[in-house]
């Protein structure tokens, strides 16, 4: 399932589509005061995780991360991996990507996300190219780029928009 009904009027940055979000996104959005923002209104019943992911973004600068709330009320998605997505997860535990190792969350969060057909949503250069050219069309995106999503649907100012982006450069 790759969308769901919005029962509200309002939009949201991805237009109903699930996306799986990795630890860093998380924990830099707690961080800058506004996951509760991402997690109820912008991306409201949008955002999926895995158990890994849960287990990464634990905590940030502003402390603890709990996300069983946003879990519990539907806001956030937590899927575990099955075999498909096991299978293609310790691949990429294991051969990395290019050579290059990633960490088990953002494993989880490509395996997922490719072998479900979501979106995806994270600040790692590397694991975004991957998703692309394993499912192109696909939503793929980092911080910088919700927080543009939020601006231009009017979710945010300007202001809001320039102090979170300025924000992620320094977090």
């Amino acid at each position: 399932m790759t969308s769901r009904v919005n029962l509200s009027n309002q939009e949201t940055i991805f237009e109903e589509n699930l996306v799986v979000v990795d630890a860093m996104v998380i924990i830099k959005f707690h961080a800058l005061l506004v996951l509760d923002k991402l997690a109820t209104v912008w991306a409201r019943e949008e955002l999926a995780i895995t158990p890994q992911v849960e287990e990464e973004a634990s905590f940030s600068k502003n402390g603890l991360i709990d996300l069983s709330s946003y879990i519990r009320n539907g806001f956030i998605r937590k899927q575990a991996l099955g075999d498909a997505e096991k299978e293609l997860f310790l691949k990429y535990c294991r051969e990395g990507i290019d050579k290059k190792l990633i960490h088990q969350g953002e494993a989880s969060c490509l395996a997922l996300a490719i072998s479900k057909n979501y979106g995806l949503a994270s600040d790692e250069r590397i694991v975004r190219e991957e998703f692309k050219r394993r499912c192109p069309g696909k939503i793929c995106v980092h911080s910088w780029d919700i927080v543009r999503m939020a601006r231009n649907l009017n979710l945010i100012q300007e202001k809001e928009a320039d102090d979170l982006i300025l924000g992620l450069y320094h977090s």
